[in-house]
C-alpha cells in the first residue's frame, strides 16, 4: 500500500529555505518574528535554527536592551543572523568593456576583486583563461575551497539560465555553448549563468543599501539597454529568456537600423553607450568642432570616459547628442512604467554620473507618464560601480546554492 500524505523531507527543505531567506533579508531577527512572518510553529523554527547553528551557518546573540521588537517577562529576546564568513560566493560579469570577478561573504562584503580587459580569443581558450582567473582569485583570497558555494556569471544577451546556455550575445563565439557545464568542469564547483542585467537586479535585491520592495524594475543603461523586472521576489524571465530587453523596443520608427536586432530606431540604436559613441565618433571624423578631437585625436580610440568628460565641460556637440539620447531613455522608461507600474525603478548607468542627465531623464519620464504614476513611483539612481554585475553574480550564487539549497 502506498503511503499518502506530505513529503516530509521536501517540506523540511522548503521550510529551511524560507527561514534562511527571512534571516538573509531581515536579520538580525528573532525566532518569534520569523515564525510570525512565515506562519510556522515555534518548534519548527527552533528545529531549523538549531540545525543551522550546528552547521556553523547562523549564530544567536542577545538583543539590544533598547530593542522592543519582542518584549517578554522572562528571557531576554535573542536575535539570529548569518555567520558572514561561513560561506563565500564568486561573481563574474563579462561585458564589452571588461571581465570583473569578485568574492563576497554571506553579508555581501567583498573579500577580493579583480578586473581584466575583455577576452578576445576562441571559446576554449577563453574558458580556460576565465577558469584560471577564478582559481587565481580563490588562491589569493586565502579562503578554503569547502567554503566556496559556487560561481554566478552574468552575460549580456539571451541566456537560458536553467540550461546554462548562452543563446545570443556580443560574444558570438560563446553563442549556443553550455557555459555553466563547461566552467563547472574546469573549476569543480557549481556554476550558474544569467543575463547580466538580471544578476544586477538580484544583487540590488539582496545587497542594496536599503531593503527593497518585493517588486521593482532595474533600468540598466550601458553598451546595451535592459530593464528586468522583479515581481513578488521573483525574477521575470519569460519562456525564451528575452524578458527585459527594453533596448529593442522601437522608439523612432524611421531611425537607423540596429546592428544587433536589425530593426529601425530601437532604443539601443538611439540611446545606448554604443549609439552615443557611434554618433560622437562620426562627428569627429566629419570634422565637427568639439573638444573630443583634443581628448582623442583617433576617433577609433574614443571611450565613454572621453564623452562624459566633454559633456561635463559643456561641449556643445556632446551635450546635444546626450540630451537626445536621454530623451529617448525617458520616453522608453515612461512606457515601461505605464505598462507595469512598478513601485520602484532603479537606474544604473555610467552616463547617469552626470547630474544633468539624471535631471533630464526624470523630466522626460514624468512628461510621458500617464495619470498619477509620477507621484506614486520612485526612481532611484545608484552610483556607478564596475563590480555591480560581478556582485550580482555572487548574490545569485548565494541565493541558488545557499538559501535554496
Amino acid at each position: 500500500m502506498t503511503a499518502r500524505g506530505t513529503n516530509l523531507p521536501r517540506v523540511k527543505k522548503q521550510n529551511e529555505a524560507l527561514i534562511k531567506e527571512i534571516i538573509y533579508k531581515y536579520g538580525p531577527i528573532s525566532r518569534g518574528k520569523i515564525a510570525e512572518m512565515l506562519s510556522l510553529t515555534p518548534p519548527t523554527i527552533t528545529t531549523n535554527v538549531t540545525s543551522l547553528i550546528e552547521r556553523g551557518l547562523v549564530y544567536e546573540f542577545p538583543a539590544d536592551a533598547s530593542d522592543v521588537e519582542e518584549r517578554s517577562l522572562g528571557r531576554r529576546p535573542v536575535k539570529i543572523d548569518f555567520v558572514q564568513d561561513a560561506r563565500y560566493a564568486i561573481g563574474v560579469e563579462l561585458n564589452p568593456y571588461q571581465t570583473a570577478i569578485c568574492m563576497l561573504d554571506l553579508h555581501g562584503n567583498e573579500k577580493i576583486s579583480v578586473k581584466y580587459p575583455p577576452m578576445n580569443g576562441e571559446y576554449v581558450e577563453e574558458m580556460d583563461a576565465l577558469a584560471q582567473s577564478i582559481d587565481k582569485l580563490i588562491a589569493g583570497s586565502g579562503v578554503d575551497m569547502e567554503k566556496i558555494l559556487g560561481v554566478g556569471v552574468g552575460l549580456p544577451g539571451f541566456v537560458e539560465a536553467k540550461a546554462g546556455v548562452l543563446r545570443e550575445s556580443f560574444k558570438t563565439n560563446w553563442n549556443n555553448k553550455n557555459i555553466a557545464r563547461d566552467l563547472t568542469r574546469r573549476l569543480e564547483v557549481p556554476v550558474l549563468i544569467e543575463n547580466n542585467a538580471r544578476i544586477r537586479a538580484a544583487g540590488e535585491e539582496m545587497f542594496g543599501k536599503t531593503l527593497r520592495p518585493d517588486s521593482f524594475a532595474y533600468y540598466l543603461i550601458s553598451y546595451g539597454i535592459a530593464c528586468p523586472l522583479l515581481v513578488k521576489n521573483r525574477m521575470i524571465t519569460g519562456e525564451n529568456a528575452s524578458t527585459g530587453e527594453a533596448g529593442h523596443m522601437v522608439v523612432e520608427i524611421n531611425g537607423p537600423k540596429c546592428e544587433t536586432c536589425g530593426h529601425n530606431g530601437c532604443l539601443e540604436e538611439m540611446a545606448s553607450e554604443r549609439a552615443i559613441l557611434k554618433r560622437c565618433k562620426a562627428a569627429v571624423s566629419a570634422g565637427a568642432s568639439t573638444m573630443l578631437t583634443e581628448l582623442c585625436p583617433d576617433p577609433a580610440e574614443m571611450t565613454m570616459k572621453d564623452v562624459i568628460m566633454a559633456e561635463e565641460c559643456n561641449d556643445t556637440l556632446v551635450v546635444k547628442i546626450m540630451e537626445e539620447a536621454v530623451m529617448y531613455l525617458g520616453v522608453a522608461l515612461a512606457n515601461i512604467i505605464n505598462l507595469i507600474s512598478p513601485p520602484l525603478v532603479i537606474v544604473d548607468g555610467y552616463i547617469m554620473k552626470v547630474k544633468r542627465n539624471r535631471r533630464r531623464l526624470l523630466e522626460e519620464t514624468k512628461k510621458h507618464i500617464f495619470g498619477l504614476n509620477d507621484q506614486e513611483i520612485e526612481i532611484e539612481f545608484i552610483d556607478f560601480n564596475p563590480f555591480t554585475g560581478a556582485r550580482g553574480g555572487a548574490a545569485l550564487a548565494i541565493k541558488q546554492f545557499f538559501i535554496k539549497e
